[in-house]
């Protein structure tokens, strides 16, 4: 879903970089994960529960990158572009959005490095 790319990373809090950080060590994954999305299946955040704990661990975080990237309106955005019906979906596609911008930085990081 997210196809931003944007000049500064909006997370923060060191826990919820970290936490990513520490996830997404594969550069193959991280790639497909910046070009494909999470809908087709990541590690650990496939099911609502894992989706859930994370969006729980990080609840701030997740919300404060969701606003900043999507706007105010950022649940209404969510709900409008995903089947969202119920809480369990929300948190999942609010995770989604959020590791999915993560990755979509890191590879634009990778790229300016290589294209310097």
């Amino acid at each position: 879903m997210c196809s931003l790319l944007f000049p500064l990373m909006l997370f923060y809090t060191h826990d919820l970089t970290d936490a990513l950080k520490e996830r997404f060590d594969d550069m193959d994954e991280i790639r497909d994960v910046a070009h494909h999305g999470c809908s087709g299946g990541v590690s650990g955040f496939i099911y609502h529960s894992e989706c859930s704990e994370f969006f729980d661990t990080h609840e701030d975080s997740v919300e404060d990158v969701c606003y900043d990237m999507l706007g105010d309106d950022w649940i209404a955005t969510l709900t409008k572009y995903n089947n969202i019906d119920s809480v369990l979906a929300l948190k999942t596609h609010a995770v989604w959005f959020v590791v999915e911008a993560y990755c979509q930085k890191v590879m634009q990081d990778v790229e300016q490095t290589v294209a310097a």
